[in-house]
């Protein structure tokens, strides 16, 4: 098989999601929850962890991302309320306001009919201290991006394609090796490898400096896995789903295989290029928007939103320096991002079409 010398370029989203994982799973100590365990019997909060006194009742598995929900809604970390590693301490007393809060929201919603219409966000909007003054209409002379009409789906979907090298380039594609380095919003910078096999096998091989740590995450084309300092995990719910989805190696080529109905929803400014956004929906009911710049024809953003227990979680991938590389274009630099979060991932090198044994994907054995 040929074997093609890639530098800093990469589709694939994967390894951005697993390394901000890693990032927040080391610090709570998530891998406490045993996956196997909580699919036979899903255990809450209160059960799982330590000093949960408000939100008792809450389904372990969803803690990590309620946690990133109410830090994003206030633009901090989880360090604003909690002593990293022993997170269960009361040592702040922002941590004993945030309990205050919850049990205030609690209770509106109770008024409400006991539905999630106020959260964190509703007040907080990304500050620590809500705003109490009403503001002013906004100074803005911006229109409609213009009154054209818009091209059908088919149309973007294929001159994106053509501008990545077209179907023929990439089908040729067949495995990637894929080696960078990782930067952590204003922390810590990592280093990672990533092996992928088509159609659907992904291994990440992640480091980051203590005491983080590493993690293996891997995904078979059936079984989801994470090997880190505390063990080997299954992964179930959610989190599996993620894996088989990130674990598409065409996911960022062969669009319109992945939905069962695409919308172009119109056109955009993002920074200061035009896009056309479409939403793509599965047939689980999930969804994302693709944002392609409408100069360009390339895919410059994903979108998607995650659902925590206390409501919508916003997410984004930003691909950016396109180069071409042989016969395929590739992005340089992604950069993903969710409120209080922002991982800059760039590729030093890209090998395709080496040879990749399926053992290689496969869960790890424990040793006894």
């Amino acid at each position: 098989m040929k074997t093609t010398q890639v530098h800093k370029g990469i589709l694939s989203i994967s390894f951005v999601t697993a390394m901000v994982l890693f990032s927040v799973t080391q610090i709570a100590d998530r891998t406490k929850v045993d996956a196997q365990e909580a699919a036979r019997q899903p255990r809450t909060a209160a059960q799982t962890f330590k000093n949960i006194q408000v939100i008792k009742s809450m389904p372990a598995s969803q803690l990590q991302s309620t946690m990133a929900f109410m830090a994003s809604s206030l633009g901090v970390d989880c360090s604003y309320c909690h002593t990293p590693p022993a997170m269960e301490k009361d040592e702040k007393p922002t941590k004993q306001t945030a309990r205050r809060m919850i049990a205030m929201m609690n209770d509106i919603n109770k008024t409400l009919g006991d539905k999630n219409v106020v959260n964190c966000a509703t007040c907080h909007r990304g500050q620590t201290k809500p705003a109490v003054v009403a503001p002013l209409p906004p100074l803005s002379n911006a229109g409609p991006t213009g009154t054209a009409p818009l091209p059908d789906i088919d149309e973007v979907v294929h001159r994106y394609i053509q501008a990545v090298g077209g179907d023929a380039a990439l089908n040729k594609i067949k495995t990637r090796v894929r080696r960078g380095s990782v930067h952590l919003g204003t922390g810590p910078t990592g280093t990672f490898e990533i092996y992928e096999a088509a159609p659907n096998k992904q291994l990440l091989m992640g480091t980051l400096p203590p005491p983080l740590g590493s993690i293996h995450q891997g995904f078979d084309g059936t079984i989801g896995w994470v090997k880190n300092p505390n063990g080997v995990f299954e992964m179930s719910g959610d989190g599996l789903a993620q894996a088989k989805r990130e674990g598409n190696f065409y996911a960022d080529t062969k669009l319109k295989e992945q939905y069962t109905a695409m919308t172009l929803e119109g056109k955009e400014t993002l920074g200061n290029h035009e896009v056309f956004v479409i939403r793509g929906t599965r047939a689980d009911g999930s969804w994302e928007k693709l944002l392609f710049e409408v100069q360009s024809g390339l895919l410059v953003r994903r979108y998607w939103e995650t659902t925590t227990f206390f409501g919508q979680l916003p997410n984004g991938i930003d691909y950016d320096n396109y180069k071409k590389v042989g016969g395929v274009r590739m992005p340089f630099t992604m950069r993903r991002s969710r409120p209080g979060m922002t991982l800059l991932q760039t590729v030093t090198e890209i090998k395709l079409n080496v040879p990749i044994a399926d053992s290689k994907f496969s869960k790890p054995v424990v040793q006894k």
